[in-house]
């Protein structure tokens, strides 16, 4: 089976490499009292672009320079325990590209919490603890049967809408779209890219939700992507529920 796995950006398409470039580093750990601040850390405990990280780091450090992490090539893992405790935080890369790693603390009484910051490679990297580098409000997993044609040097394009279902006619808004270069696909092999998208949105009970997906070369699209046993729009987020699907790639007919 040929995987390939998220990268940083709202969706995530990360390519193996095999060994972590480096170990591991502690970039800060301490105690905060004002327990507000606990919300600001990532859900999924992993941080993959700056701006995430500038913001964290200056409403925990304030009094500190934001230190340089080049996310396209590592990424911060964050810990947390409730209460005034030394956080202990040990990420490892398993031998099939999964990132373990537990939290564990002090066991001291009392408020606020604890936090340990890690810089870690992103080679090698498949997923974090099982699940895609960033969460989504809409998550999943893109296949290309082993049937279809080999292919490489091209563009994976997904695109997350919002519509109005009261208005027919109405277009769509755009919500979030990334684009992957030089996707591949290898003959007779199943490829597996776990993907995620819409990691800011809070989805809307009047509104309706769908995603694209397409496979292109110089801009023209040869294969499209659709959820599996689903007709028309590829409908997400149904009920304000995150939504975890899996999109089949075929060829576009001529």
């Amino acid at each position: 089976m040929n995987r390939q796995f998220p990268l940083a950006c709202g969706l995530l398409l990360l390519f193996a490499a095999a060994t972590f470039a480096a170990a591991p580093e502690s970039l800060a750990n301490g105690k905060i009292p004002d327990e507000s601040l606990e919300k600001l850390a990532p859900k999924s405990g992993v941080i993959a672009d700056d701006a995430t990280f500038e913001k964290l780091w200056k409403a925990w450090r304030p009094d500190e320079v934001v230190p340089e992490v080049d996310f396209e090539k590592d990424l911060v893992i964050v810990g947390i325990v409730d209460g005034p405790n030394l956080v202990m935080l040990n990420p490892q890369l398993e031998e099939d590209g999964n990132v373990k790693y537990v939290v564990a603390g002090t066991r001291m009484a009392g408020p606020g919490f604890g936090y340990r910051m890690v810089k870690m490679s992103r080679d090698g990297v498949k997923t974090i603890n099982g699940k895609p580098i960033v969460a989504g409000a809409v998550q999943g997993t893109i296949i290309i049967p082993k049937q279809v044609p080999a292919f490489d040097g091209r563009t994976l394009e997904i695109k997350l809408f919002e519509f109005d279902p009261l208005l027919a006619d109405a277009p769509a808004k755009l919500v979030k779209g990334v684009t992957i270069d030089n996707f591949q696909h290898k003959a007779e092999q199943e490829t597996e890219s776990p993907f995620a998208i819409g990691a800011e949105l809070e989805p809307r009970k009047d509104r309706g939700y769908y995603i694209t997906v397409f496979v292109l070369k110089d801009g023209k699209r040869t294969h499209i992507g659709e959820i599996d046993a689903q007709k028309g729009l590829n409908k997400v987020l149904q009920d304000e529920k995150r939504s975890n699907v899996k999109i089949v790639i075929r060829s576009v007919r001529s």
